[in-house]
């Protein structure tokens, strides 16, 4: 007579502990917190903040005296930031399933769907795709149109990610010069001839024009070595003030440094 068949053995379905409220306010401030300061200034809040249906007719100015008020009735700077335990206190005034919502989306990386972004003419064929965050802490040769040599050439100038590359400080100066010198008249400069970027040049370029500027090597800048001027033009056909604030390279990298600001991660 055969043995009746044996139970099955039970399954026991095991779940990851959903975390409490606390914790995933930690987690929230942890992914707003894009600069790892330990704190969350006016600019890390505010996009997060106005995305809430409640807060999308106010002005950036009166949110910001609101943030100011908030901050002084809680004794905290609002220059220094809202620190960890004052933020978990602000954003659990909410309810959990609030709370929830802004776990799912910032921390998790939750969206409404697949987002169709992308900036695949600008970059490396090995970065398409990535997320910008990922293309910027990448190294220049990222962009496209930067080669190792070209890469080299920058990482010699202490420019050695696309990152850099976005924020040089002698790219966006010579940016700025460009979009100013196009307004600069000629024919009638003022009378008192009080405007002026001293501090930016070397001194023998100080008293002139805009314009005249453009034409000058880099190297015209203050604080710019003038073996710089080389190594710009023999990695990136820079020659001139004017080319380094009209490179397409450096303009890109410095796109991507301001919409970064705005990207949704999730977090490893």
């Amino acid at each position: 007579m055969a043995s009746p068949e044996q139970p099955a053995a039970k399954r026991v379905k095991v779940e990851a502990a959903s975390p409490s409220k606390d914790d995933m306010a930690d987690a929230i401030f942890r992914s707003w917190d894009r600069d790892d300061s330990g704190a969350l200034d006016f600019e890390e809040i505010f996009p997060h903040y106005m995305k809430s249906v409640n807060h999308q007719e106010m002005q950036e100015a009166r949110v910001r005296e609101q943030y100011t008020k908030f901050m002084e009735s809680k004794g905290a700077d609002p220059k220094v930031g809202m620190k960890p335990e004052l933020f978990r206190s602000w954003l659990c005034r909410l309810d959990e399933d609030k709370v929830r919502t802004h776990y799912e989306r910032h921390v998790l990386g939750v969206s409404d769907g697949k987002y169709d972004m992308n900036i695949n003419k600008a970059v490396d064929k090995a970065f398409e795709g990535k997320s910008l965050k990922e293309i910027l802490d990448a190294p220049t040769s990222a962009i496209q149109g930067i080669s190792d040599k070209g890469a080299e050439a920058l990482a010699e100038v202490g420019v050695k990610t696309v990152r850099d590359l976005g924020q040089w400080r002698f790219y966006l100066m010579a940016r700025a010069i460009v979009t100013l010198a196009e307004k600069e008249d000629p024919v009638k400069p003022p009378e008192s001839r009080l405007m002026n970027i001293r501090s930016a040049m070397d001194r023998s370029y100080e008293t002139m024009s805009l314009k005249g500027i453009l034409k000058l090597p880099p190297s015209a800048f203050n604080m710019f070595p003038a073996e710089v001027d080389g190594i710009l033009d023999a990695g990136l056909k820079i020659q001139t003030i004017q080319s380094l604030g009209m490179s397409k390279k450096f303009a890109w990298a410095n796109a991507m440094v301001e919409l970064e600001k705005y990207e949704a991660s999730a977090q490893a």
